[in-house]
């Protein structure tokens, strides 16, 4: 057999799914996967944002479709799932980026918010798989990719609802993994370090000197950028990861190697 990068990682042609796909991370990873010959379904809340999401990788000769839902309804992921398919003809892949947070104690948060973080950033990743995966079942063949965070197993003070959240997507994607394991769908998750998105952008602009800190706590000494994760998720949706399932994989310039503070010598 000879092998060609085409072969082992090619994208072009497949129609995938990107939730929270006209924005921050989701945004950026619709774009790159676009340019790489994907046929792209755009995912998000905001109609007009999906539109112009859509639209923009339409402009510079790619494909794609806006397909607005709230990823925690059911009946709006289908009905967006249903317009992607009769749009492409197929679902071959699905990247589950749509993600909140809201920090506060535990003590003194409002538990609105708490279930809200839960609703999209787990429930949603639940009903956006599950719906997907109704169109790879019957055709035989599927890529999910999770996009959770180095959060989901480490704990952070405020933190409390999104590291719960997305503790639950990876063990999630093991569930899904192994369900799926004889149906050639592979079920995988990528977590990154921080990647300054609107997510977190105020945060950072409140706390004078949390950003340092944070850069200070990560062995690359950066944050993650979404053009570091193009390769991980192209990988996961390629016929290169055929045996992976069920894998997170984390982007996080080392952090879960170790860490990088050094003890003064006496």
């Amino acid at each position: 057999m000879k092998y060609t990068l085409d072969h082992l990682y090619g994208i072009e042609g497949q129609v995938i799914v990107v939730t929270g796909g006209s924005d921050g991370i989701g945004r950026g990873l619709a774009g790159a996967l676009a340019d790489l010959g994907a046929c792209v379904g755009i995912l998000s809340l905001v109609p007009e944002a999906c539109d112009k999401a859509a639209q923009e990788i339409c402009d510079r000769g790619g494909r794609a479709v806006s397909a607005p839902a709230n990823v925690a309804n059911e009946q709006e992921v289908a009905a967006a799932f249903r317009k992607v398919y009769e749009h492409f003809g197929r679902i071959d892949g699905l990247v589950n980026v749509a993600g909140i947070n809201h920090i506060g104690q535990l003590a003194q948060q409002d538990m609105d918010d708490w279930k809200q973080v839960l609703d999209v950033n787990l429930l949603g990743t639940v009903l956006c798989t599950r719906e997907a995966g109704r169109y790879m079942l019957e055709a035989g063949h599927g890529r999910v990719v999770n996009i959770s965070s180095w959060a989901s197993v480490c704990g952070k003070p405020g933190y409390s609802a999104y590291t719960a959240s997305k503790g639950a997507v990876n063990a999630f994607t093991q569930c899904m993994a192994i369900e799926w394991s004889r149906r050639d769908i592979n079920v995988n998750a990528i977590a990154p370090v921080m990647v300054i998105t609107d997510i977190n952008r105020k945060q950072i602009a409140d706390n004078p000197g949390y950003l340092e800190r944070v850069i200070a706590g990560i062995p690359q000494g950066r944050t993650c950028q979404v053009e570091y994760l193009v390769g991980p998720v192209v990988y996961l949706l390629s016929a290169s990861s055929t045996f992976m399932t069920g894998q997170t994989l984390f982007v996080d310039g080392g952090c879960t190697a170790g860490d990088v503070h050094l003890i003064k010598p006496e």
